[in-house]
């Protein structure tokens, strides 16, 4: 992490393992991933707009189309513009790989690995490894039994994990 700024707002995630939802025959049954720092929350909306009108290459006019496809900031009423002010501290979605990455390195950070993001999200509100938590699989379950909300839930409302990570179940898919 290189500014004070995104330590206040990340969370120190151990070094340990994590088991693989689906592996392939010859990879190993765990993968050990290094100590890292991820973001207490998802990125919402009105963070989102601060990279945008700092970087007006990545407003939905103006991006390129080798970076976001037509659905990026679909929902979005502008280019600075994301709609109703209650939107502001809801997820930001409908962005590619590309403009995340953009956005993690214009505030100083990184996107996470796959190991990394599997590692934190395996965990529940009580353990490190989630894995065989019934409260956990029951809400992750639950979760994908029912039609995704319109709008989003606002960031912060649904599960805080061991580390102090919110949001990696429950709030949108992956």
């Amino acid at each position: 992490i290189s500014t004070p700024e995104a330590e206040e707002t990340m969370v120190h995630i151990p070094a340990g393992t994590y088991q693989p939802l689906y592996a392939a025959p010859t990879d190993t049954a765990v993968t050990p991933v290094e100590a890292f720092w991820l973001d207490r929350h998802p990125v919402t909306n009105a963070e989102y707009r601060a990279f945008v009108k700092a970087n007006p290459s990545w407003r939905h006019s103006q991006v390129s189309s080798l970076f976001a496809d037509s659905g990026y900031l679909k929902d979005w009423a502008g280019d600075l513009d994301f709609g109703p002010d209650s939107l502001s501290h809801r997820p930001v979605v409908n962005v590619s790989w590309f403009a995340a990455r953009a956005y993690a390195e214009w505030r100083g950070t990184r996107l996470p690995t796959t190991a990394e993001w599997e590692r934190a999200a395996a965990a529940s509100a009580t353990r490190e490894d989630g894995m065989n938590d019934p409260q956990l699989r029951a809400r992750i379950l639950n979760w994908y039994s029912r039609p995704t909300p319109n709008p989003l839930p606002p960031v912060g409302s649904t599960m805080e994990n061991v580390w102090g990570v919110w949001d990696l179940h429950g709030l949108v898919w992956e």
